[in-house]
């Protein structure tokens, strides 16, 4: 919870990590400000506000529901503040890393709404750029207000990349999650996450990193059969051509709607 106040500013996707935080926040006497960022040409935008906006009314009729919620607070990427300082700490973590361009500008947010509450669940380091990161330059402590960065055992860098962020559900793991929500019974809530970053005929196409990333953690519900099937063949050269198709093509149909 944002340690200044009781409204808690959350990067919601519409994913089902932000969404099993969003949920958990429902039940509690609290204010929550959704925040999402659009303009990077993600090909799962479309999608990602559908579900957030069904998801956020399925919420508010729910009778458990015990939150205020704001409406979804929509930033364009091009209008977050240039930081010179946190592009060349990112520059930096990125090349021992790799971690994803999406941090740069999502640090630079942060900055702007500090304490921002960012869903980063637990997994594996092999399958998790921003939790090898973390590891690397920096060390995650436990707060009153959530899970956060210890500036005593954190890189300049580590700061100025993770600094303002709180990571709520970093010590849960996928399945430990699912099993909250079905005790909580938001299982029909949380049919409706939307995950994956390249949709192949508007389904998760199973290659992209937040696909992979349920699949590997034993998430692989989330997905249907066929993308499931997709990922266990994505190395066979045959295949890597046709799934280069289809993910074009469906990005060129995505473009004209």
């Amino acid at each position: 919870m944002n340690k200044n106040n009781d409204t808690i500013r959350i990067l919601w996707t519409g994913g089902w990590d932000s969404t099993y935080r969003i949920v958990e926040l429902s039940r509690k006497k609290c204010t929550i400000q959704p925040i999402y960022v659009f303009g990077d040409n993600r090909n799962s935008e479309m999608y990602e506000i559908r579900a957030m906006k069904k998801i956020l009314k399925l919420l508010v009729d729910k009778q458990e529901t015990m939150a205020t919620f704001l409406p979804i607070q929509f930033v364009d990427k091009e209008t977050i503040p240039p930081n010179k300082e946190i592009t060349l700490a990112y520059n930096k973590i990125h090349e021992e890393t790799n971690l994803g361009s999406q941090h740069e500008w999502l640090a630079r947010l942060a900055k702007v709404y500090p304490n921002l509450e960012l869903g980063t669940e637990s997994a594996p380091l092999e399958f998790s750029n921003i939790l090898r990161s973390i590891k690397k330059f920096g060390k995650i402590k436990k707060y009153k207000y959530g899970y956060a960065m210890d500036p005593n055992y954190t890189s300049e860098e580590g700061m100025l990349i993770f600094g303002n962020f709180i990571f709520p559900i970093i010590k849960k793991n996928g399945q430990e999650m699912l099993s909250n929500i079905e005790k909580w019974g938001y299982k029909e809530i949380m049919e409706n996450v939307w995950i994956c970053h390249t949709p192949i005929n508007g389904k998760p196409c199973g290659l992209c990193h937040p696909c992979e990333l349920k699949i590997e953690t034993g998430m692989s519900c989330l997905l249907s059969e066929k993308a499931v099937e997709r990922y266990k063949n994505r190395n066979k050269t045959f295949n890597k051509i046709v799934y280069m198709i289809e993910r074009k093509i469906s990005s060129l149909i995505l473009k004209k709607i």
